[in-house]
């Protein structure tokens, strides 16, 4: 059993994308479901972060404040009350590191025309000690009190605190920033106190407290300038956590440097799933396991039952559950046992329509045998015109009333499938020549013209069955022709060449009634012809373009057709042919034989029979004996030397094959007697068993003469073999043209030294009377053999237009 999809790789594929299914929902869901609240709170813990980070920068610049207005307070305090110059730098000097640098800056004063300054202000050196800067006195170098940072409190409300914008100081070359304040005596604006405070360390916070909490971080002062930048890298649907804070105003952006918010709510999402898809999985499993064990294992074994039941077995299979499969094991048994019943009727139908169909073709070939026969003889004799053209339309009709026969039996044939393709070489234009002679003249006859159009290589040859690809186009024009009263048939042959085999596409227009579109649909149904009217008017079965189906799709074709009513109708037929190497030319002449003194048995019960046979065999020059039956016709070979038997099949006492059989297994030269076996059955069971048990020849009933002589001409050999009764030498047929056959079928067999030895017979023959150029040509073609070579077909050709003009 050949399963090319099993319900097991089914299951698991199914369970497969369930699995992957629910995965992802499941997964859509947690995300949707986790991932609001889990970004929120990573977002929430950054932002805490953020505002942690702000606290501990902030931090240091807000206790500098202090010292701010510990400098504020001495600067309004009466100098005779204390010690600027000591107390200032005892102040710096247990402050914070943060703090490098402050002092006292007093409101200029005017001594003459020259301004006094008169700052307090001191910077810590790298030893921990204290320097007093005394370089902004000096009025040359613009004055302290034009400063951004002086400007920005003088004459301010006591209490006001300002904070410069981050620069590089110019002695140490750090970053730093400045707080200023404004102090007053009596009321009246005094000076200015300010504190530097260095970055340097607060950036080195910074730095190590996010490379430890994995952040990127950007501060931005009041004027939006960077201040500092550490890891702070921007990507897309990165969380940016803002804090504006201090009383600098600075701000503050924060964002993860390794791991974005994202990417974090994803990791949280594939932990939860992690933990179910086990689960899931150990699920699937189990429903596998269910599913194979209670479905699929039992529907398997129902299909391997069916597969390994016999026709019109039941299914034993140990089922015992009530459920869908056990009711399918039932109805199917039930199904099984019923269909088999009626493919036991349906076959005894068969065999009844098979040998109805037997019977009818035997018992309506018999009488039409004797009609047909006695036209042809009495065609032979002096006849007046009218008596010939009576004749003629008898012979017409009888032979259209057998067309008609072979229609329903060969329809009948194909239909049960006993069609039968019988491939042999053959050459494409006599099956041209066949159409030429034929239907030039039956359309001259109704006043159309007639076209043959072959795109076929000149001289090609196919492989395959000649009579079916006649009977094609036969029927292709035949119709043609029937539905056409003006106007044109034309038939066009052209070939495909394709990559084993050749595509024949034979295309039939013509000009006729044409065919409505409604009835195209039906044309190629056995029976069946355009209108109901149609028939009436021109006749016919309605099976020839159902034949015409059968065969082409026989031969791996199809057919088609494009019609308009009163317009025309084109047939376009598609078949599969095989090129071949060409053969030995058929001979489409009828050949006649001189059989002066030859003995023929004639075995037929129907006396009507009886008389045409031994009216065609004695016109010939034969001397007939007439039986009515096998065993009689047995008793006659066995007592007279015969040269030909003509055996009819169904006759009582022995028939026809049992005849045959005993006259081959004699034990004398008469067993060797040519037998042709004349039967009105024309199933091939029937001509195949008159073949397989010794007949040479099988003609179909009604006998037509000229099949008769062309069968005598190819089996001519047997036919002469007693006549030579001297010596050892073989018997040769007493005519050049029998000789000359027996060399064709020399060749065409590849039997090079028995075609030799005819070629002798045929020079024999002619002398003395042979031409030089007669003479030249068997030289060559006897050259040819003596080397192993086949003759070249133009020698062959010139031969036999010399030996006729012999």
């Amino acid at each position: 059993m050949e399963i090319r999809s099993s319900l097991r790789k089914k299951s698991i594929l199914a369970l497969t994308l369930y699995l992957c299914f629910f995965i992802a929902t499941i997964g859509s869901v947690v995300y949707l479901v986790v991932e609001p609240p889990v970004r929120s709170k990573l977002e929430r813990n950054l932002d805490l972060r953020t505002q942690l980070l702000a606290s501990q920068i902030e931090e240091p610049l807000t206790s500098s404040v202090g010292l701010l207005n510990s400098l504020v307070g001495l600067g309004q305090t009466p100098e005779q009350s204390i010690s600027l110059q000591k107390t200032i730098p005892q102040l710096l000097h247990v402050s914070d590191d943060i703090i490098v640098s402050g002092g006292l800056w007093p409101k200029p004063t005017l001594d003459g025309a020259r301004w006094q300054y008169t700052s307090l202000f001191f910077n810590k050196n790298e030893t921990g000690g204290l320097d007093q800067i005394h370089s902004y006195n000096n009025p040359e170098s613009g004055g302290y009190d034009n400063e951004p940072w002086y400007q920005s409190v003088a004459n301010a409300p006591p209490g006001t605190v300002t904070w410069s914008g981050v620069y590089i100081d110019t002695f140490t070359q750090v970053q730093m920033i400045t707080a200023s304040a404004p102090y007053y005596e009596d009321g009246l604006f005094a000076g200015v106190a300010t504190v530097d405070l260095s970055l340097e360390a607060l950036f080195q916070f910074i730095r190590e407290h996010t490379n430890q909490y994995s952040l990127g971080v950007v501060i931005r002062d009041a004027d939006s300038q960077v201040v500092i930048e550490h890891n702070f890298q921007l990507s897309k649907d990165i969380y940016i956590s803002q804090l504006d804070f201090g009383a600098f105003n600075w701000q503050m952006d924060v964002v993860n440097a390794k791991v974005k918010v994202a990417d974090q709510v994803f990791e949280q999402v594939m932990s939860v799933e992690r933990g179910i898809i086990p689960f899931l999985l150990l699920c699937v499993l189990v429903g596998y396991y269910l599913l194979n064990r209670y479905i699929v294992e039992p529907i398997v074994r129902i299909a391997q039952k069916v597969d390994d039941s016999k026709t019109g077995g039941i299914i034993d299979i140990a089922y015992d559950s009530e459920d869908e499969i056990g009711h399918l094991v039932t109805k199917f048994n039930e199904k099984t046992v019923y269909l088999e019943q009626e493919r036991v009727k349906a076959q005894a139908s068969t065999n009844a329509k098979t040998a109805f169909l037997a019977t009818l073709s035997h018992e309506i070939r018999t009488p039409m045998n004797g009609v047909l026969g006695t036209a042809q003889i009495l065609l032979k004799t002096p006849l007046t015109d009218e008596q010939r053209k009576h004749l003629n339309t008898l012979y017409d009709s009888g032979d259209h009333m057998m067309t008609l026969l072979n229609e329903i039996l060969d329809y009948s044939k194909i239909e049960q499938g006993h069609i039968e393709l019988d491939n042999t070489p053959f050459p494409i234009e006599s099956i041209l020549g066949s159409i030429n002679s034929v239907y030039h003249t039956l359309c001259a006859e109704k006043g159309l013209q007639f076209r043959v159009v072959s795109n076929v290589p000149q001289g090609r040859w196919y492989n395959n069955d000649k009579a079916r690809l006649r009977q094609v186009l036969f029927n292709l024009l035949n119709n043609a022709v029937k539905f056409t009263d003006r106007g044109f048939v034309e038939v066009e042959l052209e070939e495909q060449i394709q990559s084993d085999h050749a595509k024949l596409i034979i295309t039939v227009k013509d000009s006729g009634i044409g065919i409505h579109p409604d009835a195209q649909k039906r044309i190629f149904r056995p029976f069946e012809q355009a209108e109901s009217s149609t028939m009436r008017r021109f006749g016919g079965t309605g099976l020839g373009l159902a034949i015409v189906k059968q065969i082409s799709e026989h031969m791996k074709g199809g057919i088609s057709v494009q019609s308009q009513e009163c317009i025309g109708t084109k047939f376009v037929v598609e078949l599969e042919l095989n090129p071949c190497e060409a053969g030995v030319s058929e001979s489409t002449n009828t050949h006649k034989l001189d059989c002066q003194g030859l003995h023929a048995l004639i075995v037929e019960d129907n006396r009507t029979n009886t008389i045409i046979m031994e009216t065609f065999l004695r016109a010939k020059g034969f001397t007939c004996v007439c039986v009515e039956n096998g065993q009689q016709a047995v008793e006659q070979v066995a007592k007279q030397e015969f040269d030909l038997v003509l055996m009819d099949n169904h006759m009582p006492v022995l028939d026809g094959v049992g005849a045959i059989a005993v006259i081959r297994s004699m034990d004398s030269p008469a067993k060797s007697v040519l037998i042709f076996g004349c039967t009105a059955d024309v199933f091939k069971e029937t001509q195949e068993r008159m073949l397989d048990v010794g007949a040479n020849h099988i003609i179909a009933k009604p006998i037509v003469e000229s099949e008769l002589d062309d069968a005598l001409y190819r089996h001519s050999s047997i036919l002469y073999q007693y006549q030579n009764k001297q010596g050892d030498e073989p018997a040769k047929p007493r005519n050049v043209e029998a000789l000359l056959l027996n060399f064709y079928m020399a060749l065409d067999d590849g039997n090079l030294e028995q075609a030799m030895t005819t070629l002798a017979h045929i020079f024999d023959s002619v002398q003395p009377s042979v031409t030089q150029e007669l003479r030249g040509v068997i030289e060559r073609i006897e050259s040819h053999l003596i080397n192993a070579l086949s003759p070249e077909q133009e020698d062959i050709d010139q031969l036999t237009i010399l030996l006729a003009d012999q």
